[in-house]
């Protein structure tokens, strides 16, 4: 019969009570038919005058375990041995409470021994079952985290680790072979001759007929060379670095869960060797997993779990001492936030009872602490860290520390870098006494222009990375007030007191002359020079007495205070003549070298060249060298651009310089002794076009020369006529 054929059946019982429908013809259809008829009927059923019900279905059933099945389930703790009542039963929805997977698919569904069918969460062994299938080779290796929490990072953590266990069992099992050493001891005695004449056999190999005394020249040596396990143990820990924070803190500990108990057979040698490596490879994985914690701040439970599956290793005696290297301060820790924060100024926690804690940490701790705080730019949080955190270590914490002053800088805090850089401890002495002559000028340059340098040190890598005071792209620092000059020449000549690579630097000075004389520093670097007017000569002479009492208290106490009524009426003159006077002291100490760009400073303002001069009057030996020097560099074109052919206003400073000392009676000029004869020898105006400058003010000062000046002029005019 047709599937869409009606039937019309007709009740031969006209009194039978039919419930359910007032007619006795039934019309019957096809079943889909019927239901949707029906429930086209239970849509109009009226539940309350004010509710009616317009459409309902059945619910559709989501996969659930067999044990939450509306099919009954029988609950036994941990029984295996064969199926419970109609625990075997289920239907399309039931996932196996062990696999993981439909019941359907189940290997060990309805097998006697595993019987998955009577699994359910209310055991302990099913669930312990079930948590040691979820984490895999992770429960073997005893990591104690919650099933729930096996994400993707985990799951993959977890298959290294069950692969990486396998290559290094291979590994591990030929290195416990050992090889035969090819360096066996030759036998000279007369059985082992005959022997390997006649059978060509070698006793130690097995030959028959050999003594006692030729076995025991040839008893077989065994070496273990642990390299290729090193070497595979390496690969691994290469490839858990580049891995997510939580994958690679999990293959890391695995991998030393791994290696902890490799040892050595034979001799004592061989042990300590392999001692050695295992160690290497421990405190490389626990310097990851510390730099890892820092850095990814990981929640509080799975921290907990790593830190006890870390403490439970059986570390060797050599490496007990990171027993409880994991147990760092977390980021909210209460002492720790609180010196970030400010809220604490002394690095000290006192909690009633106890003993007084202190911001301490492992050096590479420190290290990951300030990459991080770099990374989010809390400068002024990293400077607070650095001030109270303490180690063992403390030449890098001190390396770590130095950078303090660049940190404030960033923010804009000028005066409080300031105030740092000349900061001591108990243990160390002020990072201005550290700076280079590089970073000097980098940080004046900074204090000036309100820029710095883009680029920021790396903490992990503090000796073997591109200085980011040196680099090339340099940005406004945001917010606030520039130094004014008065602070930013006291900050120098601090430095220069306290710094001998800085004082003995002619860069030094060149910088510093700029900024006291120069109008202002544009972002890239370039001072801005301005021409000073002179100043009245009661002032220059007034102002050398006041420079040299200034300097002099700087010298003793190392502190500095200039006077207002110092810089009464010539302010930037007097800044300028300050530094100069320090530069006389300079020159007083030992030589300067090279001078000649230094000397160049002067060139906008040449009565403060004069003033220099003048300062060093009293000491001729010292003018006489200061000569050598500045000829030297001049006859053998040291100056590096500073002199071009075609800038005839620099070689007419440089010849009025000159002439300074032709003119100053204390200094004598021999024409058969240096530098006079070097000068004679090398006198070409065409090619040094200041000794042309220089010939014509001789001439024209002629009158006033000494005999031995005159001397040296006519000199110039034989070699011009020769």
């Amino acid at each position: 019969m047709d599937q869409n054929t009606t039937v019309i059946i007709v009740s031969d019982d006209e009194e039978e009570d039919c419930a359910v429908c007032e007619s006795s013809v039934f019309i019957v259809e096809d079943t889909e038919r019927t239901a949707e008829k029906a429930d086209a009927r239970r849509t109009s059923e009226v539940v309350d005058e004010d509710v009616t019900i317009t459409f309902s279905r059945g619910a559709n059933v989501l996969p659930h375990a067999r044990y939450d099945c509306t099919i009954p389930f029988c609950f036994t703790d941990g029984d295996v041995t064969g199926v419970e009542d109609n625990n075997a039963a289920y239907c399309d929805q039931c996932f196996c409470y062990i696999c993981d997977r439909p019941a359907s698919t189940c290997t060990f569904w309805a097998i006697p021994g595993f019987c998955h069918c009577n699994a359910h969460k209310r055991s302990f062994y099913w669930k312990s079952l079930r948590d040691k299938r979820i984490m895999g080779y992770l429960h073997e290796l005893n990591f104690t985290f919650d099933p729930m929490d096996m994400d993707a990072d985990l799951r993959r953590a977890e298959a290294a680790l069950q692969q990486f266990a396998c290559s290094l069992a291979v590994e591990y099992a030929a290195f416990l072979m050992g090889v035969e050493s090819p360096k066996q001891p030759l036998c000279h005695c007369q059985c082992h001759l005959t022997n390997s004449r006649t059978a060509g056999v070698h006793p130690a190999n097995g030959g028959q007929g050999a003594c006692k005394s030729c076995y025991g020249h040839h008893v077989t040596v065994l070496e273990y060379d642990y390299s290729a396990v090193q070497d595979r143990v390496c690969v691994f820990l290469d490839e858990a670095a580049q891995e997510t924070p939580k994958a690679c803190v999990v293959m890391m500990l695995g991998a030393m869960k791994l290696i902890v108990t490799h040892t050595a057979p034979g001799n004592t040698h061989s042990i300590n060797e392999v001692s050695k490596s295992v160690m290497t490879l421990l405190y490389r994985a626990k310097s990851v997993v510390q730099t890892v914690f820092v850095d990814a701040d990981f929640p509080a439970p799975f921290t907990k779990h790593l830190q006890t599956f870390f403490q439970g290793l059986p570390l060797p005696p050599t490496c007990m001492s990171i027993k409880n290297s994991l147990n760092l301060l977390p980021w909210d820790d209460p002492l720790l936030s609180a010196v970030l924060k400010g809220q604490n100024v002394s690095g000290e926690r006192r909690v009633k009872g106890r003993r007084a804690e202190v911001l301490w940490e492992p050096i590479l701790v420190i290290r990951a602490r300030v990459q991080k705080l770099q990374q989010q730019k809390k400068f002024r949080e990293l400077f607070r860290y650095l001030k109270f955190v303490k180690c063992h270590n403390t030449q890098e914490l001190q390396d770590l520390s130095d950078w303090a002053p660049l940190y404030l800088c960033k923010v804009g805090d000028y005066a409080s870098a300031v105030d740092v850089m000349f900061s001591s401890t108990s243990v160390s002495s002020s990072p201005a006494s550290r700076l280079s002559p590089a970073h000097f000028c980098a940080y004046l340059r900074i204090l000036v222009s309100g820029h710095a340098p883009s680029g920021l040190p790396n903490p992990l890598i503090l000796n073997a990375q591109q200085d980011p005071l040196i680099g090339t792209t340099w940005t406004p620092i945001q917010g606030g007030s520039l130094l004014n000059r008065v602070e930013v020449v006291k900050f120098a000549l601090r430095v220069l007191n306290c710094n001998d690579a800085v004082f003995t630097q002619s860069v030094s000075w060149v910088t510093v002359l700029n900024i006291a004389g120069s109008a202002s520093i544009s972002p890239d670097g370039t001072v801005n020079s301005t021409s000073l007017p002179e100043p009245d000569c009661n002032f220059l002479v007034r102002t050398r007495d006041v420079a040299k009492g200034i300097l002099s208290e700087l010298s003793q106490a190392s502190r500095i205070q200039i006077p207002k009524t110092f810089r009464s009426g010539y302010p930037q003159q007097a800044l300028l003549l300050l530094v100069t006077q320090a530069l006389a002291l300079r020159i007083l100490h030992s030589r300067l070298c090279p001078i000649l760009h230094v000397i160049m400073a002067f060139r906008l303002n040449p009565w403060v060249a004069y003033w220099l001069f003048y300062s060093l009057v009293g000491q001729p030996n010292v003018l006489l060298d200061l000569l050598c020097v500045v000829l030297e560099e001049l006859l053998e074109n040291r100056h590096h651009g500073l002199l071009r052919k075609q800038d005839s206003a620099a070689h007419r400073f440089v010849a009025n310089f000159l002439l300074l000392f032709f003119l100053e009676c204390t200094v004598v000029f021999d024409h058969h002794t240096y530098p006079t004869s070097e000068l004679l020898a090398g006198w070409n105006e065409s090619h040094h076009p200041w000794q042309y400058h220089l010939r014509r003010m001789l001439e024209t000062k002629e009158q006033c020369l000494a005999p031995d000046k005159r001397r040296v002029l006519q000199m110039i005019h034989w070699r011009l006529n020769k």
